[in-house]
């Protein structure tokens, strides 16, 4: 069977389209729900009232320049005692937010203490958790609105206490020498230390205390507090990825752009190369990549440019041997008149 130019233009035709497709899906899985968020230079909202006490806003910056001095302290003795004087704007949070934290990123927490709803919650990095100390310890009604509220967190060798306004609310065994996991990072008040939403509210005592240190984080100095600052959270996920989930989700990228590589070759006569073809599509995984700094939530991972280049590079091999398999059939072989052999003839 001949084919015409005709026919095998509207192949083309038809693969272009299907790829165009794809790529707005791809589009709209990597920046759904499109909250625009890039960085930019803002008015830091923590301020201090006359009272002493700090309050934050929605752009908050309050975090130690480096590791604190009782770190070291705290990991050889394994005891540490957190005293927090909070009062949260409101009890409809959206999300966990943290109130303080010590962590290196946005993905290595050692301890954080946060606000969800009325819950309180107390992520606690320690063997068996993950890199963010995650499951968290949650406390459900444990901080009420616009009053405030007593949150005592004791880590003790092998155990922790929490109490909060003075009610003992939970005590649990913990692994030995727990503290020991935690590594190198900053103490932040009233958000994270890289990325994650801001806690609405005012804090007027942020103590921590170790054997040989005692440190107040709301006394005048002990934090550094800019005027403004650069809102710039962390986009960039660790490599390799931290954890199962992680993994399932590499995986479905690597399947994600199998068509891309394969409609590439496809959407030209003559069939495009599978070099080019994957230098196309891995150009696509870096435009993707990088959109995600303009858009809140949403991380770029090394990981996830590989695979996908990976799965294109596999794609498109699948579609030039295709190609010249049909290429090499005889021109009135019944498979001559699907897709493929329209493409090559």
């Amino acid at each position: 069977m001949k084919v015409t130019p005709r026919v095998r233009g509207s192949t083309s035709a038809v693969c272009l389209a299907a790829l165009l497709g794809v790529v707005l899906l791809l589009i709209v899985t990597a920046y759904f729900p499109f909250q625009w968020d890039p960085p930019r230079v803002v008015r830091n909202d923590v301020t201090r009232s006359a009272g002493g006490s700090l309050r934050f806003g929605e752009m908050n910056e309050a975090r130690t320049p480096g590791t604190p001095g009782w770190l070291a302290d705290a990991r050889k003795s394994g005891i540490v005692q957190i005293k927090l004087e909070v009062a949260p704007q409101s009890s409809q949070e959206q999300s966990p937010a943290s109130i303080m934290m010590l962590a290196s990123d946005f993905w290595h927490t050692d301890f954080a203490i946060g606000q969800n709803h009325s819950e309180l919650l107390v992520w606690l990095r320690r063997p068996g958790s993950d890199a963010n100390g995650n499951p968290p310890f949650a406390l459900g009604g444990a901080l009420q609105p616009r009053r405030w509220n007593r949150v005592d967190v004791m880590l003790l060798g092998d155990g922790i206490r929490i109490d909060v306004n003075g009610t003992r609310r939970l005590t649990e065994q913990l692994p030995a020498d727990s503290l020991r996991v935690w590594g190198t990072g900053r103490v932040a008040l009233g958000g994270e230390v890289d990325g994650g939403g801001p806690w609405q509210g005012k804090i007027r005592q942020a103590e921590v205390r170790t054997p040989g240190h005692a440190v107040d984080y709301i006394r005048p100095g002990a934090l550094s507090i800019p005027a403004y600052h650069l809102y710039l959270p962390d986009h960039i996920a660790p490599f390799p990825p931290l954890g199962r989930g992680e993994w399932e989700a590499l995986f479905l990228h690597l399947l994600s752009f199998i068509p891309v590589g394969f409609l590439i070759v496809w959407a030209r006569r003559p069939p495009v190369r599978p070099v080019p073809a994957v230098l196309l599509a891995a150009a696509l995984a870096v435009v993707l990549a990088a959109g995600k700094f303009l858009f809140h939530g949403r991380h770029t991972d090394v990981a996830d440019i590989l695979v996908q280049s990976a799965g294109a590079l596999l794609g498109a091999l699948l579609a030039w041997r295709w190609a010249h398999r049909r290429a090499q059939e005889p021109p009135d072989s019944p498979h001559m008149t699907g897709i493929p052999a329209l493409a090559v003839a």
